[in-house]
This record gives C-alpha cells, sequence and structure tokens, in this order.
C-alpha cells in the first residue's frame, strides 16, 4: 500500500475519535484540535516524501552518482526544521563529493540551508510579524522558537524590498505629496530622523467620519542623502504618472529643509503649510493674554497672500500684551515662521488644497512600530525595520526567498553551486510515486455481506455512529 494512503488511514479513527469525544456541539474546540491533527498528519506525509526522495539518491542515482565520483559518507543522519505547520522531522544521507567536501543532498533540494533550524517561510512569517508588533509579541505567536536577537540578526540580513512602481491609467492634473518625519531613539543613546513622503492622487472625503489618501504610494529615506532621496522620489513620480498632464503638485509638510528642497525640484510643484503644524502654533499664540481679541484679524490677514503686514501688526499686538519675554519671544516666533513660509500659509489658510494629512500618516506608518514605545534601535536595525514597515505598508508580502541566506558563499562546495540539479530529476520522480495515488480513494472500498460494497465515506458513518448518533453530537 502506498505509505500515504497508510498515513490517511491511520490518521481517520483519530479524527473520528476526536469528533466522538467532543462533540459537534463545541464546534470551536473540535476544529482546533482537528487542526493539529491534520498538520500533524501533513508533517507525516512532507517526511514519508523526504525519505524517498533521499532513497532515490541513493539507490536509483547509484549509477550517476558513481559517474560523478560521489559516495556515501553516512546514512540515516537526523534533522529537525521548524515549518509553519510544525516541527518537521526526517532522516538524510551524507555524500562525500568529488571535491572532498561534503553535502546533504536532500537539503539542497528541499532548499533547507545548513545549520538552518527554520524554514524561509517560517522566517518571512515571522519578520513581517515584527512590522506590527513587538520582537518578543512575535516569537510569542510564533511559538516561542526564537530570541529577540536571533530576530534581529535575521532582519538586519534581509535582503532590499520595494514594492515595484506601476504606471497608472489615467494621470491627474493635481497630485498630493504629504512629507514628514519619525523620531525614533537610538543605542546606546541618541535620537534618529526618518523622513516619510506619501505620494497620492488626493484625499477622498465621501465618508465624512473617515477621511483616506487616494492611491497612496509610501517611499522612506532612511540611511539616505537629501539629493538621493530626491531623485528617488522623481525617478518614481516620473514612472507612475505622465507628469506632462500633472498641472501642480502640493507638497504638504512643516517647512523642515528637506521637505522645501523636495518640493523645489519637482516640477510644478508648490509648498502647502500642514494643517495640523500650522494650527498648533496658531493656537498656543492665541492662548496668550488678551490675544483672542486679534484672533480673527490674524486668521483673515492669513487668508490673503498681500495680508503678511497686517498679519504682522496683529503679532506686535498681542505681543505688548505680554509680560514676560519668553511669551513675547513665542509671538515674534511664530511671526517670522509665517514670514518664511507665507505662500504655503495662505495656501493652507485659504483651503484651496486638500486637507493636510502627514502627522496622521507618519503615525500609521512608522509611528506605530519605530518609536511610539519605550523602545531604543540599532542603526541596522532602525534601517531594515523602517525598509520593512514602509514594504509592508504599501502592500508588500515578505517572501522566503527575500530571508537573507545565512551561510556565506564561501562556505559551499565550488561543485555544489553548479551541481545537484542533475539529482533532483532522480529525487523528484521517486517523490511523484508516491504521490501518484493521491486521488485514488478505492483504498477505502471493499465489499461488505450486509451492505455491499462499502467506500470511505460509509466508513466515517459508522465510525461517527459507533458510540453515539448525530443527533447525540448536535444535541
Amino acid at each position: 500500500m502506498n505509505i500515504i494512503q497508510q498515513i490517511i488511514i491511520n490518521t481517520l479513527p483519530e479524527i473520528c475519535d476526536t469528533i466522538q469525544n467532543i462533540g459537534l456541539q463545541d464546534i470551536g474546540k473540535v476544529t482546533k484540535d482537528l487542526v493539529q491533527i491534520t498538520q500533524k498528519m501533513t508533517l507525516e506525509i512532507v517526511e514519508a516524501c523526504i525519505a524517498q526522495m533521499d532513497e532515490a539518491l541513493v539507490c536509483a542515482a547509484k549509477a550517476q552518482r558513481r559517474l560523478d565520483g560521489i559516495t556515501i559518507k553516512e546514512r540515516d543522519v537526523s534533522r529537525t526544521v521548524t515549518t509553519d505547520l510544525g516541527v518537521l522531522h526526517y532522516k538524510r544521507t551524507y555524500f562525500e563529493l568529488p571535491d572532498k567536501t561534503y553535502a546533504y543532498l536532500v537539503d539542497y533540494l528541499i532548499g533547507i540551508e545548513a545549520y538552518e533550524r527554520f524554514t524561509r517561510e517560517f522566517i518571512a512569517d515571522l519578520l513581517e510579524l515584527s512590522t506590527v508588533k513587538s520582537y518578543q509579541q512575535a516569537i510569542e505567536i510564533k511559538g516561542n522558537v526564537y530570541s529577540r536577537q536571533t530576530v534581529h540578526n535575521r532582519l538586519a540580513a534581509t535582503k532590499n524590498l520595494a514594492m515595484p512602481v506601476e504606471r497608472v491609467k489615467d494621470t491627474p492634473e493635481t497630485l498630493d505629496i504629504f512629507a514628514d518625519e519619525d523620531h525614533a531613539h537610538l543605542r546606546p543613546k541618541g535620537d534618529a530622523i526618518v523622513p516619510l513622503v506619501t505620494i497620492t492622487e488626493g484625499i477622498d472625503e465621501s465618508n465624512p467620519k473617515r477621511h483616506k489618501t487616494v492611491n497612496p504610494l509610501h517611499m522612506g529615506a532612511y540611511g539616505m542623502t537629501a539629493e538621493a532621496f530626491r531623485e528617488n522620489v522623481l525617478a518614481v513620480l516620473g514612472r507612475r504618472y505622465d507628469l506632462g498632464k500633472v498641472k501642480v503638485i502640493n507638497v504638504h509638510g512643516d517647512g523642515g529643509q528637506w521637505i522645501r528642497g523636495l518640493q523645489e525640484s519637482i516640477p510644478h510643484a508648490r509648498f502647502v503649510l500642514d494643517g495640523y503644524h500650522l494650527e498648533k502654533e496658531l493656537r498656543s499664540v492665541l492662548g496668550l493674554e488678551e490675544a483672542w481679541r486679534y484672533a480673527k484679524e490674524l486668521r483673515a490677514a492669513m487668508r490673503r497672500e498681500d495680508g503678511y503686514a497686517d498679519f504682522r501688526k496683529c503679532c506686535r499686538k498681542i505681543a505688548i500684551h505680554q509680560k514676560t519675554v519668553r511669551e513675547r519671544d513665542k509671538v515674534k516666533a511664530f511671526a517670522g515662521y509665517c514670514r518664511r513660509h507665507w505662500s504655503a500659509v495662505v495656501l493652507r489658510m485659504k483651503k484651496e488644497t486638500c486637507g493636510s494629512c502627514t502627522e496622521a500618516l507618519v503615525s500609521h506608518v512608522l509611528s506605530d512600530r519605530l518609536s511610539r514605545n519605550p523602545i531604543a534601535w540599532s542603526e541596522v536595525g532602525l534601517a531594515r525595520m523602517a525598509m520593512l514597515v514602509v514594504y509592508t505598508k504599501n502592500g508588500g508580502k515578505i517572501r522566503g526567498e527575500d530571508v537573507g541566506v545565512r551561510v556565506d558563499d564561501r562556505e559551499i562546495s565550488e561543485y555544489a553551486k553548479g551541481g545537484f540539479s542533475q539529482y533532483r530529476e532522480y529525487a523528484m520522480k521517486q517523490a511523484e510515486e508516491v504521490l501518484k495515488a493521491k486521488y485514488d480513494w478505492s483504498i477505502f472500498e471493499h465489499e461488505d455481506s450486509g451492505y455491499g460494497k462499502i467506500d470511505w465515506t460509509h466508513m466515517i458513518r459508522r465510525s461517527l455512529g459507533a458510540s453515539q448518533s448525530l443527533s447525540e453530537l448536535v444535541s
């Protein structure tokens, strides 16, 4: 009998017993236990396939191995690898290669690196979890099989990831770019600025309770020079849109030097002061003594391109009422801030552009993971995590092939780099022999003198009814 068929036959009574013992009235628990049983069964099937592949390398490929000068060094060497289904146990053969190095051919054929205790897909899932959870929380979700330092090491080895930029079908006449930065703590001390730019086609305000950006694309810049980042943003804009059709690009921000530099480098771009920062500073000034008297006049001046003189007069009147140097300096600093960005102030106050959400975007994309909790990063850890967070927020999925290789290329035999591929055919042919009966359910059928021909569905129903009826199970 086929080994996979035997595994399924041996598992069926366990499935039926689980349903009988727990009962369908507790469907949550019964399905949870059945998941564990089927996971175990799947692991056994995989282990059986690997065993057959290794056997093919020993026997079916014997003549080929003689030609290639590959000999058996040791049989039945155990290996344990953690997968998303659980712990995989299998045995394989250790071969001596023509260059006097050694290798487990099966490990190579099934994509398991030397010394690795986890599959790449398992590590990829763990890293993706770590973009929204702390290292410790991600480890606990995946079964407490990793240490925080190991997660950090695998994060540091992750390949560079960025979502491919696709051309939009219809380029809008107006684009909005939101630029701001997060502030993260470094180890052993110090802070780091993590810039973020989000390119959008405006804000959808159809739902008054929840506005959202239209077709957003996030871009991080930690570790890049301002010039390199500007060139990157320009390249993405040119690839994503037909800039010849764009009439204006609004760059929203708090007026930081790198943001103004970004705006000045983009064709058809104008700077719009971020509403959150402007309103925060404005309310701070209007909260001073007697300032409320000039609030309406001050706001009216801020809505006119030629209103700076009136704005300045209002600020002087507010400053006169202040009793301390600190309060007067606050008014002076606000007046200077608005003077440096007057056109951007007017654009914001006149509300001729969409609302600004730079602070919300930084909070949603970066701060939730990088700076909200009392956490300190290494330079490498911050750079790689910032990259992964932006990548996943753009809809990217971390895959097994994105996980860095632990083993240095110098540790891999030159023969292994170019060889082994011819042995895949032997191994896969044997695995296919094991799997070929996957749809053949005749193994469960037999003749019964009282019932006639009994198939696998009859067997399950009769097994369920052996201890109690279905009506008792659901009662």
